[in-house]
This record gives structure tokens, sequence and C-alpha cells, in this order.
């Protein structure tokens, strides 16, 4: 194997996904009324992977769409590309929904699954901040920062909260659910009025009396629309950071588990790493403001940082799976090395250019330019790729299964068959099982998890991870 030890193995074995999920949408009205009908229409030989990857390719095709209508992300595109946009992250959500499903009713559900799920999900995170921000007229802009960094600060502080708790819990207002369907609506009204509209101003919006009330504060009059979305974002942010610490902080109190991981690694310390990326990264539009910021340089910036920071999420899933120690270094070193080798090529390339003028000096001549941001996406794209494929290598060998086909669909379906008799066998009283192709009830149920412990688990399989 190339990346797991050999005391990995069995751990891997013995791993069970659990969560919670609380959003009222996604239990209420997605799942027993959208979900639940198309998974009938997913052939049972399609890998549940698969349909992870197909989702976050609409997503890719769409990103790629926007580049090739605006070019330098200025100008607005046809109102039928936002339509696109809108459609490409709702079917995203919807596969990316569905996948949970499809992996229980072909029996093929196990850590691959979570892994190559947040692998989507993490990159997707950082992709699909180009459509939104475009759409609200936002790109090349210190706002789009804002968005990138503070979307991935929550995926981080959700992998970090499941880490110590071993649960995946999603709060009333999340960002796979709620978060995509508010994008899909920024984007529909955006094909219908254009970027502009929310360039309007509360002062010009709001009933003159609630004007008379914030005049004392022109910055509140002043504040445009786009600007006030991105604001009560980043507040939703905030809020979703104190329940993630307050959980880890209630499970270290009453579960022993969690408290022998943070014996081992602090979760303070274990936090450490998304601020110091965020900050080495942020180094470059800070020093380099007319180059990432308001240029077309941003594009190579945003790949770059969501392909470093999906690289930390990713190790933060492999040590949960593989209950191993926090990977602090492992999340910390590709960073600086992508970092330190752009800095070090724009160096070099000043060496160069002051080499060939004897009248300039290098350090007059050090710039970074949008090639050298261009290169720097690519090496962070490939190292990310290789230590992926590599672990996804390893998991298939482990279980002896393929990563986008289903190797043994009749084992696979025997498999789920013996589960479900002897899951039934033992329950008292027994309760109304969903059928075979996922439709059940959207309520949470406490259910008995693989391990033997009772965990409250909804019936309907989170966006990030799989049961």
């Amino acid at each position: 194997m190339y990346y797991f030890r050999k005391g990995d193995v069995e751990r891997l074995k013995t791993y069970s996904y659990k969560s919670i999920d609380k959003s009222f949408v996604a239990n209420k009205i997605l799942n027993p009324y959208w979900w639940s009908v198309i998974i009938d229409f997913v052939p049972s030989w399609v890998a549940p992977n698969l349909i992870t990857l197909t989702g976050f390719l609409c997503v890719i095709v769409n990103v790629l769409l926007l580049f090739y209508l605006s070019p330098d992300l200025k100008e607005p595109c046809p109102w039928w590309a936002y339509i696109s946009f809108a459609a490409g992250l709702f079917i995203y959500q919807s596969l990316d929904a569905i996948d949970g499903k499809q992996a229980r009713r072909t029996g093929t559900s196990g850590p691959l699954g979570e892994l190559f799920d947040h692998g989507c999900d993490a990159l997707n995170t950082g992709f699909a901040t180009f459509l939104g921000v475009h759409a609200m007229g936002l790109s090349q802009t210190w706002f789009q920062l804002a968005a990138l960094y503070s979307c991935l600060a929550n995926f981080y502080l959700s992998t970090w909260e499941e880490y110590y708790t071993g649960i995946l819990y999603l709060s009333e207002c999340s960002g796979p659910i709620e978060g995509v369907l508010s994008m899909c609506g920024v984007l529909i009204t955006t094909a219908f009025y254009g970027p502009s509209v929310w360039k309007t101003t509360l002062g010009s919006v709001l009933p003159e009396n609630l004007v008379e009330l914030i005049k004392e504060y022109p910055f509140l009059v002043q504040l445009s629309i786009s600007e006030l979305l991105v604001a009560v974002g980043l507040l939703i942010v905030v809020a979703n950071v104190i329940g993630s610490v307050f959980n880890v902080q209630q499970a270290i109190a009453t579960n022993p588990a969690s408290a022998a991981k943070a014996q081992k690694c602090h979760p303070v310390i274990s936090l450490l790493p998304f601020p110091f990326l965020a900050l080495i990264t942020a180094l470059y539009p800070y020093y380099f403001p007319n180059v990432i910021v308001t240029t077309r340089a941003i594009i190579p910036f945003v790949i770059t940082v969501s392909f470093l920071m999906g690289q930390q999420v990713g190790s933060i899933i492999v040590a949960h799976i593989s209950k191993r120690v926090y990977p602090l270094w492992e999340m910390v070193a590709p960073g600086v090395g992508i970092c330190g080798a752009g800095i070090l090529v724009s160096v070099g390339s000043a060496v160069w250019t002051a080499a060939n003028s004897p009248s300039k000096v290098w350090w007059e001549e050090f710039e970074l330019t949008e090639e050298i941001m261009w290169g720097i996406a690519a090496g962070a794209g490939i190292m990310y790729l290789v230590w992926f494929v590599l672990i996804v290598v390893d998991l298939c060998e482990v279980f002896d299964i393929y990563c986008l086909t289903i190797k043994h669909p009749k084992k696979a379906q025997e498999t789920k068959s013996v589960e479900v008799t002897a899951k039934e066998e033992v329950s008292t009283p027994k309760v109304k099982r969903s059928s075979s192709k996922g439709k059940g009830s959207a309520k949470a149920k406490k259910v008995e998890t693989d391990d033997g412990e009772a965990e409250f688990v909804p019936q309907r399989r989170t966006t990030r991870g799989r049961k």
C-alpha cells in the first residue's frame, strides 16, 4: 500500500459513519419529496462514487462556462448562463445527497465513499464561490476573498468537529443545504434582473421610516444588498463555528473516545493549520493586490487555495476513518511548500531579469505574475490529485472494491439483505423500515450504529460523507 500502514487496515474495517442533520429543509422537504423520488430512477449498477463525481462535474462545467463567457470575470454573462449555474449547483446538491442512498441500497457503504464525498465537496466549496460572487458583481474584489475563506472555514470546522465527536453534525442552517439553495436563489435572481440588482443600496429600498432610523449610520444607508448578503453569510459562519466548538467541548466531557483524541492533540492546537494556511496564502493578495485582487490572477489564486484547503480537510477525514492522531504536519507542509515555491520562482525570475540588465537590481524587479500564479495552481492541483489517488487506490485494495464501479454487485446485495434481516429480527418492537430504494421517513431516529453505540442519526444522509 502507498499511504496506509498495516495497523490502519483493521481500524479502517471497523469504521462506521454517524451523522446528525437538523436541517428543516432537508428533513421535511427535500428528502421526502425530492431525493427519495429521484433515487428510484438510478439503476442499481451505478456506483455511488460515480454519482458524487457526476454532481461535482456539473459545477466544474459551469465554472469553465463562466471563464469562457466572462474571461476577466467583470463582464456579466447572458441570462441563460446564470440559470445553468443554478441548475448545476442544484444537481450537484441532489446527487451528493442521494449517493448515500445508493450506497445503502447496493451495500457499498464504507470509508472510501466518505473520503470521495468529502474530497469533491472540499473542492466544490472553493470553486462554487466563483459563480455566486460573479452573480453579485463582486468578482476581483476583497469580498470575493472574504467569501472564499469564510466558506472554507465553515467546511474545515465541520470536519474538525467530526474528527473529535465522531459525528458529522449539520445545523439548522448549513452550507450543504441552505447555503447551496441560497446561492441558487441569487443566481436565478441575477438571471432575471442582472448583476446590477445587487448593487442597490439599503437606503433606496427600505421604507422611509426605517431609513430615518439608520441615517445616523451612513455606512448602513450606503450598504449594498450584495455586501449585506456577504455580511450575513459571515455571521452564519461565526454561529456555526461557535456551535462546532460547543459540540466538541461536550463530546470531550462525555465521550471517552473524544477525550482520548483530545489528549493526543488538543482541539485548540488542531485548529491552527487552517488559520496558518489562510495567513500564508493571504500574504499574496496583501503584498500583490494589483495582481491578485484586481486581475485574472485571482482565478489561479482561488484554485490554489481550494486545493490546499481540500488537502487539509481530506487529511482530517483520513485520520478520522483510520483513527489516526490528528495530522498536523501533513496539513501544514503542502501549503508551506507550494507558497514557498511560488516565492522562489518569483525571486528567480527577478534575479534573471536583473542579471540580463546590469542597471537593474533584482529586488526592484521582484513581482508576482499571472503566469506564476497559474504555475502555483498547477502544482497544488497535481499534488492534491496524486495524494488523493494514492489513498483511493489503498482503500480499494483494503476493501477489494472499485472506486467508480461496483465490483461485487451480487455480493453487495446479499450482504445488504443479511444485514436488514438481522436488524429486523433483533428490533423490539419492530419499526417500519425504508424500502431498498431509499424511501422512508425524513425524521431523525435513534438507531444503533455498526459499533453498537446508540446514536441519534437521521434517515437522510447528509451532503458530506456517507453512512
